[in-house]
Formats: structure tokens, sequence, C-alpha cells
């Protein structure tokens, strides 16, 4: 039986779990590599979930990220191909993260990180350029700072 899945990925960065949308070559697989190597690299937990499909599950009130097992520990690193890489099986979700062009995002949104309800559980929600990795990395740190004021800085 093959599990449901949503278009995305899902990283861990410290103790924030990322979920991040878009759609077929937008971005996802390098967003997610890129904010796993910046949490790294200033000397914090980082994990991949799952790279392009991910399971959602509602728990209580806490959003569950899972990948299926078909695409465990695979990561696509395009140009090169599917690059095996550590990862959790499983994880909270804390943050929505859509990827959209870069000419439909507002420049100075009145409220930069919204409230999305996925699965009936309300999360942060910020929208991101796609293929804009240096934007995205950029715009879901302040978007962790916002949503967790008392979260590290993971990125």
């Amino acid at each position: 039986m093959t599990e449901p899945a949503v278009h995305a990925s899902c990283v861990v960065l410290g103790a924030i779990g990322v979920l991040i949308r878009g759609v077929s070559g937008s971005g996802k697989s390098l967003l997610a590599e890129t904010l796993i190597e910046e949490a790294r690299s200033k000397g914090n937990f980082a994990a991949l979930v799952a790279d392009d499909r991910v399971v959602l599950t509602a728990v209580g009130d806490r959003l569950l990220a899972a990948v299926p097992q078909a695409i465990s520990g695979q990561l696509e690193v395009r140009g090169f191909g599917i690059a095996g890489m550590a990862y959790l099986p499983r994880a909270r979700v804390h943050l929505i993260v859509d990827l959209k062009p870069l000419e439909t995002i507002e420049r100075l949104p009145e409220t930069p990180v919204g409230l999305e309800a996925v699965e009936n559980i309300p999360l942060p929600h910020v929208i991101c350029p796609k293929n804009e990795t240096v934007i995205g990395r950029r715009l879901i740190r302040w978007a962790i700072r916002t949503g967790y004021p008392d979260a590290p800085d993971y990125i």
C-alpha cells in the first residue's frame, strides 16, 4: 500500500522542523541541503527528514512529517543524481515554507509570517522565492525568529 504524500521536503534545524513546499524544479532540495549545511556549519544539529515527498500526520496539536520508506535517506542533487544522506524518519513540523515565483511575493508584506492550517493545525508560514536559496535562507531565519523568539539562531 502506498502512503499518501505531499510534494515537499522537510528538514530539522536544531529543534525546528521546516516543511518546504513547491512545484517540481522550484529549489526544494537545494534549499533543504543549504539549510542543513548552514546549521551544521554553526555547530547546530540539522538533518533531512524527506526530500520531494513527505507524509503528514496530525497527532493531537502537532503536525508530524515522515519520509516515505521508498525514498528514505535520498536527496536529489540536480545535475548529479540521487544522493544518500543521513536522515530522521520523522519530525514535528514547526514552520511551513512555500516557494513561489519572486514576482508574486510582496516586497514589504504587512504580515511577513502568517499562519496556515495544515491538517487543521495552525503553523507559522512564510513565502520564499523559488530557486533563490540565499533569500530563502534569510527569510526562513527571520520566520523562525518571529514564530519562535526563544529559539536559538540555528541558521
